[in-house]
């Protein structure tokens, strides 16, 4: 892809899969530095979140990752004598979000959908709720805030009546 057809699109990539009982979402979309940003979330039946990661890339590096993730990952998988997909709930980490994983309450949704459109940015939403980005992120465009592999952007208040 070059760097004009990779700047003007609307987004790159955004699918899920189901593996067992694990839903996955992906999405990847571009960025204004001509990296490309990628989330990777991860729910139970439940909708509960499993596992999440997100980071951005640079496209000519995508190959070199490639092979460094695999191998990475099959080395967890040795080390920690990991099961099939589905069958042992993640570790419990202290540095996660609090509500990493947790039901979204009407009251959340609220809060979040109130200041999102006050343009919160993506972090001081996260840190405020106790979620991750991706998190945000997500419900965000399950709330129809945002749509989905758009690059963010915080919502634009209302401008004061009479400006």
């Amino acid at each position: 892809m070059t760097d004009t057809a990779l700047r003007d699109s609307p987004i790159t990539l955004d699918r899920r899969l189901r593996i067992g009982g694990t839903d996955y979402q992906v999405t990847v979309f571009p960025t204004e530095d001509q990296r490309l940003d990628l989330c990777i979330v991860s729910s139970d039946d439940d909708g509960q979140v499993v596992s999440e990661i997100s980071g951005s890339l640079a496209p000519g590096d995508l190959a070199g990752l490639t092979e460094v993730l695999t191998s990475t990952l099959a080395g967890l998988i040795a080390m920690t004598g990991t099961p099939a997909p589905g069958t042992v709930p993640p570790p419990d980490r202290r540095d996660r979000a609090p509500n990493r994983g947790a039901r979204w309450g009407a009251t959340d949704d609220e809060r979040l959908r109130e200041r999102y459109r006050a343009g919160a940015g993506q972090a001081e939403l996260a840190a405020e709720l106790g979620r991750t980005a991706g998190g945000i992120r997500a419900r965000l465009e399950h709330l129809g805030e945002i749509p989905p592999g758009v690059p963010w952007r915080p919502a634009r208040a209302d401008p004061p009546v009479g400006a």
